[in-house]
């Protein structure tokens, strides 16, 4: 297998585990990347909006937005049909930008991105519920350390080369 499909298929299963944690943060991370290292790949294909810089702009404000949201007690449900949909659909664009921009079956990439945002979408509920039952442990608490490990491993993954 080639470094650059092993690479993607990391990043992919990466940024789309971090949809599936928040559904904007991994499609601003990686706009924010890509606008400044652009992908001729990704150029040549219907998503090179991705790497506008509007497009970082936008995806940060909703992603800032997003996290600040999760804080409120009357935020809903990310296993409700609509948000599991907007994980699912966030990880499906981060996997097949990634696949893209290394020259790699974009379709592969939206399979990855996707069932890995499916995947941590479930897996980070049930983590939570579990936390929720530790005495002295705050849902607050719990969502501010998953949003750490969200915005760094992200950053980390689309600075691996």
């Amino acid at each position: 297998m080639r470094k650059a499909t092993e690479t993607a298929i990391k990043q992919a299963i990466g940024l789309g585990a971090v949809a599936g944690l928040r559904a904007m943060l991994a499609p601003a991370v990686l706009s924010h990347h890509m606008s400044k290292h652009p992908s001729s790949a990704a150029r040549l294909a219907n998503l090179n909006f991705v790497q506008s810089p509007i497009t970082a702009a936008i995806t940060k404000i909703l992603s800032a937005a997003e996290i600040a949201g999760d804080k409120v007690p009357s935020s809903p449900n990310r296993t409700s049909l609509p948000q599991v949909a907007a994980r699912v659909a966030s990880g499906a664009l981060v996997g097949a930008t990634i696949f893209r921009a290394n020259r790699e079956n974009t379709y592969r990439g939206m399979l990855i991105g996707g069932a890995s945002a499916l995947v941590a979408t479930y897996a980070s509920f049930y983590t939570r519920k579990y936390l929720d039952k530790v005495p002295h442990v705050k849902d607050w608490y719990v969502a501010v350390v998953e949003d750490a490990l969200a915005v760094g491993s992200s950053i980390k993954l689309t600075e691996t080369k």
